[in-house]
């Protein structure tokens, strides 16, 4: 469900749209799970597993658009648009293990390799109606969207851990990541004749390929009250995406280097001090990247960018840690730089259409302070806490000049698990986002909490899990958007409440 408020600016008028979205959506899952262990001896194993799982669904999505110029006193007309989805999706996955224990305590070498097979099949039916300000028809309109996703992917890891004097360690290894996809869609439109013919620029095939080569070593170890970690981690990246129909091509690679450092001193047995510096890459996912539209919204528009890079952090800690009897006390200030930051950008053409995709802006800088803490009130009742305030300084005016936020915002999570002596297991979590600028608005505040709950049964080899997700169904992403020539307020919840009953039963102890 979605309601959203856009106000168009243009020629000295105000056109003004109201739109309110409704969907429902029906599914069936279902998924097989094997392995196979073999053992050449007690300190080496290998491992074969298969998954298989498939998802059907059928999509209504019901959408009433309402036009106005100037005021809402000034009633122009309004739409009806239904989407209408039958989605099919199929995987598998295959992964092979081997895993190699050593005489010495922690010495261990695990080797992995995985081959995961994808495909999506998602066929649409649209139909518009509209309607004049007294209820009488104007025309219709009736258009199909064909998309099937094909994906590969083949991923090879290995990992060494050696210990080292009494209590450090040194790690090394490298992990390959080989991706196809492949992405064949076509948007056609019925005519007056009543064929259907692909709409200009909505038709193509969109491939994605997609190599990744990685080491990395670290090393840490103690000495006296002192106790450090150092690492590096070295990276290729080679991406090509290609639209096919079109011939247009865009290659892409980069090499980069991620280190990372952590000290800590512990002046008691109660009190430790950290420090730590890393580098971090944010990459753009394949639906960051794909050109591909979507279409079950007439006026609103969402796709990737092919042209995205992907982002840098460049990251500073220092922390303090607390421990208590029942518990301890996390606290942390850290500074964060980050380059070539992805944001979706939303632009709105004269006609009130909205296109929104990434972008990589200048970047962002951000300061806060972090709380975390865990307290065990009662034997059986443990509480976790998390507060994250902050500050951030966002700059895009490479997009345009007015991208550029200042915020002060923070975050809040806790949790309470409870152990009861009837052998439930429970857990409540609340979570709380507090409302903070954006390159291009707001984002509001948001709260949710989620509730599970799980007990051993049939001598312990069976297990009952019950999960209510977004309890008070408050999860809803509410926001303002504005740019040079509109002004957009929206409030959607994708995902209502969800209440899920698990069973599951081993078949060995």
């Amino acid at each position: 469900m979605s309601e959203l408020y856009q106000e168009v600016y243009e020629n000295g008028q105000t056109q003004i749209l109201i739109q309110n979205n409704s969907g429902k959506v029906k599914g069936f899952n279902n998924s097989i799970r094997g392995g196979l262990d073999y053992f050449f001896n007690e300190k080496s194993i290998l491992t074969l597993s298969y998954l298989w799982r498939r998802s059907d669904a059928r999509r209504i999505t019901d959408i009433r658009y309402e036009d106005y110029l100037n005021s809402l006193n000034n009633f122009l007309g309004y739409s009806l648009r239904r989407q209408d989805e039958t989605e099919q999706e199929p995987n598998s996955e295959i992964s092979l293990n081997y895993k190699r224990n050593f005489e010495k305590k922690g010495h261990e070498l695990n080797a992995n390799f995985t081959y995961l097979n994808y495909w999506e099949n998602s066929d649409q039916l649209f139909t518009e109606n509209r309607f004049n300000s007294n209820n009488q028809p104007l025309n219709s309109l009736v258009q199909t969207s064909l998309n099937d996703e094909y994906e590969n992917q083949y991923l090879l890891q290995l990992d060494y851990v050696k210990p080292i004097s009494a209590e450090g360690k040194f790690e090394t290894g490298f992990r390959t990541s080989f991706r196809e996809m492949k992405n064949d869609f076509v948007v056609s439109e019925e005519n007056e004749s009543g064929q259907l013919n692909p709409i200009p620029g909505l038709d193509n095939i969109f491939i994605y390929n997609e190599n990744i080569l990685a080491a990395y070593t670290i090393l840490g170890n103690k000495s006296g009250d002192w106790s450090y970690q150092a690492g590096i981690r070295a990276e290729y990246t080679d991406v090509e995406t290609i639209l096919s129909e079109t011939n247009e091509r865009n290659p892409r690679n980069y090499a980069n280097l991620f280190p990372s450092a952590h000290l800590t001193y512990n002046i008691s047995k109660e009190n430790a001090i950290q420090m730590s510096y890393s580098r971090r890459v944010r990459r753009p996912v394949y639906n960051d990247l794909s050109p591909y539209v979507t279409f079950s919204d007439q006026r609103n528009f969402f796709s990737g960018n092919p042209d995205l890079d992907p982002e840098f952090t460049d990251a500073l800690e220092l922390g303090h840690i607390k421990y208590f009897e029942k518990g301890t006390l996390f606290t942390t200030a850290y500074f964060r730089d980050t380059k070539d930051k992805i944001e979706r950008i939303r632009t709105v053409d004269e006609q009130g259409f909205s296109v929104t995709l990434p972008f990589n802006l200048t970047g962002e800088q951000a300061f806060g302070l972090e709380l975390s803490a865990d307290y065990k009130i009662k034997s059986w009742w443990k509480l976790d806490l998390n507060l994250n305030f902050f500050h951030a300084s966002i700059d895009g005016s490479n997009i345009q000049t007015e991208f550029q936020a200042k915020t002060s915002s923070f975050l809040a999570r806790q949790t309470s698990r409870f152990t009861l002596k009837n052998g439930w297991d429970l857990q409540v979590r609340s979570n709380y986002d507090a409302r903070q600028k954006t390159a291009q608005g707001v984002r509001k505040g948001i709260f949710f909490m989620d509730f599970s709950a799980s007990k051993q049964i049939l001598a312990d080899r069976g297990r009952l899990i019950f999960t209510a997700n977004d309890i008070f169904n408050s999860r809803r992403n509410r926001y303002i958007t504005e740019g040079f020539n509109f002004y957009t307020e929206g409030d959607s919840q994708f995902i209502r409440r969800q209440l899920n009953l698990t069973f599951s039963y081993r078949l060995k102890p």
